[in-house]
């Protein structure tokens, strides 16, 4: 091992580890362990929206509503335009017949596009919308190699 890593290397090497991990896990439909990775992601960085909102995803397709709906409604707080929180937070509440408990108010404003930047702005938010559902929406996208 190189000496000259530091520990928030190490952290951080970890992080993305495990964030790989429950990535693949959910994508694999084991949603019970991808809970378990994401809590161990939370227990060491609390404010990682992107796992809260996996864990959210993986109570969610267990069935769990009552603690998809925690984890949503925490992952909401921590970050007013989580549009992926405030979509399952609808969906949630409408599932459990309940009236919010969070305001979800509006989305994020939308941009003015130049001409001919439309097609490059469809490009980017697949590309988005992939890493978010792969990772979550808070999490830097980091590029692949």
């Amino acid at each position: 091992m190189d000496m000259n890593v530091s520990k928030y290397q190490l952290k951080d090497a970890l992080r993305k580890q495990w964030t790989e991990q429950a990535v693949n896990l959910a994508l694999a439909g084991n949603w019970d362990e991808a809970v378990q990775i994401n809590l161990r992601i939370l227990e060491n960085y609390p404010d990682d929206i992107q796992a809260r909102n996996r864990l959210g995803k993986a109570y969610y397709e267990l069935g769990r509503h009552e603690e998809a709906l925690a984890a949503y409604e925490e992952s909401f707080k921590m970050q007013r335009y989580n549009n992926v929180a405030r979509k399952k937070l609808a969906e949630l509440y409408a599932l459990l017949q309940r009236e919010p408990a969070v305001p979800l108010g509006e989305s994020m404003p939308s941009l003015e596009l130049l001409e001919g930047e439309e097609e490059e702005l469809d490009e980017l938010e697949s590309y988005i919308e992939e890493e978010e559902v792969e990772a979550g929406p808070d999490e830097e996208v980091q590029e692949r190699d």
